[in-house]
C-alpha cells in the first residue's frame, strides 16, 4: 500500500538509471555529457527512458548502452551537420534523411539508423512529415563483407579452441581439488607459501582467492604462487578463474558446436541438468533473443560432444560465480571472465561479465592460438561472424535463426556452399540430363543428319511420314499403345516419344504451336496447367535447344494458314480419333 516505483530521472533530469531484468542496475546513463540543443536533449532523454522502462522495447544492457551512445552521438553530430534545432519538433523529414545519409556512408549496417528511428518514435514532440519518413525501414545489407572459412580453417580453429578450453579446465578443476581438500580439513602435508607476512598452503590461497577475488603479492611471491598453483606465466588469481582469452575459447567452441551469435553467447546462463543419475548427460540451455518478441525465451538441449563443452564451461566459471555470490554480486550467468589488472566496468573490478570480444581481446587470442591461414599467409583471424556463418555452411542447416534465413542470407550466398555441394549439384544436373533425355525423345535436324536410313530418309523429306507438328517413323510400334496396333496418343505426345523426329520443314508449325500454347496459358491458365504445360516444357527445351532465335523467326514468317490451322485443329482436339 502507497508503493511508489522509484523515478528513473536523477535530480536534474540528465542521468537515468534502469534496472535490468537480472534485477540489477543497467546504467546509470548519463547524458550530461552530450549538447543540448534547447529542448533537443531532454526529449531524447524523456524517449530514452520510455524505450528502457519494465515494459519498454529493449531488455538488455548492452542494447540499452548501445543506444545511449547512438544517442549521444546523434546530439553531437548535429552541429556538424548543420542541424540546428532547438526541439524535436524543429527536426523535420530533410534532417532526418541528411542525418541518416551520413550513416550510412560511414557504415553499412543499418543498427544506428534503427536504434534512433525508435528513440524518435518514441518522442511526441517529432512531427506527423517525419514520422513518415521514419516508417521507411533500413535493411541488413545483403552481400556480406567477409565469407566462410574454409573447411581446414574452421577445424583448425575448433580443434584449438578446444585444447585451450581442456588446458583451462585442468588448471581449474585441479586447484577446485585443492580448495575441497583443504574445506575438508585434509591438507596437512601441502607446502606453506610467503603470503602478506605470513605463510599459507595452497588450499588456504585458494580460499582467500574464492572469497576475496584477487591475490595481492609483494616482490617474488606471486612467481612462487604462480609455480604451485599451475597458472605459469598467469596472475595467481586465474588459478580458479579463466582469463578473457580462455573465455573466448569456450565462446568459440560453443559457435562451431551450435553456430550462437555474440548476444545469445552473452544472455547463456547455467544451464539444468536433464538426465537421470548414471545415464548420457543431458543439458538444457536457457537462451533469450529479445528481437523475437514474446517468442525471445527458448531452451536448446545439449547431449553428447556439445554436452562436454558446455559441461567444460560451466566447470570453468563455477568458482567465478561462487565468489561473486562472496561479494554480493550473485549471478547465473555462465560465461564470467576474471581480470587481474582491474580493467572491467564490473563493479567488483574483479570479473568480466560482457565485452569479451571488445580492445585487443581477439588480436591476443590469435596470438596465443598461432594458427595460419590456409594459404599460409599469415596469421588466421579469429572472427564470430565468419564462425557463424561456416557452422551453418558446413552442417547445412539453421542455427537460431530459420531455415529460410539460413539459406537465403548466410548458406546460398556462401562459396564455400557451392565448393561443398559441388557433388550434389553435378548428380543433380546428371539426373535433369536424364529426365530431359527420358521426357525429350523427339529428333530434331536436317534429314541427313539423323542417321535413317535411304528408303526412310527419302519418305521424310517428301513429307509421307508427316504428323500434325512433326513426323513418325514406326506408326505401329508406340510407346504409347500395344506393339504391333496404330498409335492412338495425341499429337502432342510426339514430343516425348522416340519415334518421332522434326527437321527445319517442321519448324513453322512447332513455332506456331508454341505461341498458342502461349496464348492458352495467359487466357485459360487452369486448363492450360492440367493438360498442355507438360508438352509447353517439352516444347521450350527442344526449341532452345536445337534452334536459333534467328532460325525460330524466319520460321513463323514462313507459315501458312493451312500451317495455322493444323495447329488450331490439334489444340481444339479435331485430330483426336
Amino acid at each position: 500500500m502507497g508503493y511508489r516505483r522509484p523515478d528513473r530521472l536523477h535530480a536534474a533530469g540528465l542521468v537515468v538509471s534502469v534496472i535490468g531484468t537480472d534485477g540489477r542496475e543497467a546504467g546509470p546513463f548519463d547524458f550530461s555529457l552530450a549538447p543540448a540543443h534547447g529542448r533537443t536533449r531532454q526529449q531524447l532523454i524523456a524517449a530514452f527512458a520510455v524505450a528502457t522502462a519494465p515494459d519498454g522495447r529493449w531488455r538488455s544492457a548492452e542494447t540499452m548502452h548501445t543506444a545511449y551512445r547512438t544517442a549521444v552521438a546523434f546530439l553531437r553530430s548535429l552541429d556538424r551537420l548543420d542541424i540546428s534545432i532547438s526541439s524535436l519538433s524543429d527536426f523535420g523529414p530533410e534532417q532526418w534523411w541528411a542525418w541518416r545519409s551520413d550513416q550510412e556512408s560511414r557504415n553499412r549496417w543499418p543498427g544506428s539508423v534503427n536504434i534512433m528511428r525508435v528513440l524518435l518514435k518514441d518522442a511526441p514532440e517529432v512531427g506527423a512529415l517525419t514520422r513518415r519518413a521514419l516508417s521507411q525501414r533500413t535493411h541488413k545489407p545483403r552481400k556480406r563483407l567477409y565469407e566462410s572459412y574454409s573447411v581446414e580453417e574452421f577445424d583448425a580453429i575448433r580443434r584449438r579452441a578446444g585444447e585451450l578450453v581442456r588446458a583451462c579446465e585442468a588448471r581449474i578443476s585441479a586447484n577446485v581439488a585443492v580448495l575441497e581438500r583443504y574445506r575438508d580439513g585434509r591438507d596437512d602435508d601441502e607446502p606453506m607459501l610467503p603470503y602478506d607476512g605470513t605463510r599459507k598452503s595452497r588450499g588456504a590461497l585458494l580460499e582467500q582467492l574464492v572469497q576475496e577475488g584477487r591475490l595481492r603479492f609483494g616482490r617474488g611471491g606471486a612467481r612462487q604462487a604462480a609455480a604451485a598453483l599451475g597458472t605459469a606465466k598467469l596472475h595467481p588469481t586465474y588459478a580458479l578463474f579463466p582469463t578473457r582469452g580462455e573465455l573466448l575459447s569456450i565462446m568459440t567452441a560453443l559457435v562451431c558446436d551450435r553456430g550462437y551469435n555474440l548476444s545469445t553467447l552473452q544472455s547463456l546462463t547455467v544451464p539444468d541438468l536433464a538426465s537421470e543419475y548414471g545415464g548420457d548427460e543431458v543439458l538444457v540451455a536457457h537462451l533469450d533473443k529479445p528481437r523475437r518478441g514474446s517468442q525471445r525465451f527458448f531452451t536448446n538441449s545439449f547431449t553428447g560432444p556439445h554436452a562436454r563443452t558446455l559441461r567444460s564451461a560451466l566447470t570453468i566459471t563455477a568458482p567465478a560465480r561462487e565468489c561473486l555470490e562472496h561479494l554480493g554480486h550473485a549471478t547465473d550467468q555462465l560465461l564470467i571472465a576474471g581480470t587481474s589488472s582491474g580493467v572491467t566496468d564490473h563493479p567488483t573490478t574483479i570479473f568480466i561479465t560482457g565485452g569479451f570480444t571488445h580492445g585487443n581481446a581477439v588480436r591476443q587470442w590469435d596470438q596465443v592460438a598461432d594458427l595460419r591461414n590456409s594459404d599460409e599467409s599469415g596469421l588466421l583471424h579469429l572472427h564470430f561472424g565468419r564462425l557463424r556463418l561456416t557452422e551453418q555452411v558446413i552442417n547445412r542447416k539453421s542455427s537460431q535463426n530459420s531455415p529460410a534465413v539460413s539459406e537465403d542470407v548466410y548458406r546460398r550466398p556462401d562459396r564455400l556452399t557451392a565448393r561443398l555441394h559441388r557433388d550434389v549439384i553435378l548428380e543433380g544436373q546428371a539426373e535433369a540430363v536424364e529426365h530431359a533425355t527420358h521426357t525429350v525423345r523427339l529428333q530434331y535436324g536436317p534429314v541427313n543428319d539423323l542417321g535413317l536410313p535411304i528408303e526412310t530418309a527419302h519418305a521424310l523429306g517428301a513429307g509421307q511420314l508427316d504428323t500434325a507438328a512433326s513426323a513418325c517413323l514406326d506408326f505401329t510400334h508406340s510407346p504409347f499403345a500395344p506393339a504391333g496396333e496404330p498409335c492412338t496418343a495425341s499429337f502432342l505426345m510426339c514430343l516425348a516419344c522416340s519415334n518421332a523426329v522434326a527437321t527445319p520443314t517442321h519448324l513453322p508449325r512447332l513455332v506456331l504451336l508454341s505461341e498458342a500454347l502461349d496464348n492458352l496459358a495467359s487466357v485459360a491458365p487452369d486448363r492450360f496447367n492440367a493438360r498442355y504445360r507438360e508438352h509447353r516444357e517439352r516444347l521450350e527445351d527442344l526449341l532452345d535447344t536445337s534452334t536459333t532465335k534467328a532460325e525460330r523467326t524466319a520460321a513463323r514468317d514462313a507459315a501458312t494458314d493451312g500451317d495455322r490451322a493444323m495447329i488450331e485443329r490439334l489444340l481444339n482436339r479435331g485430330l483426336d480419333t
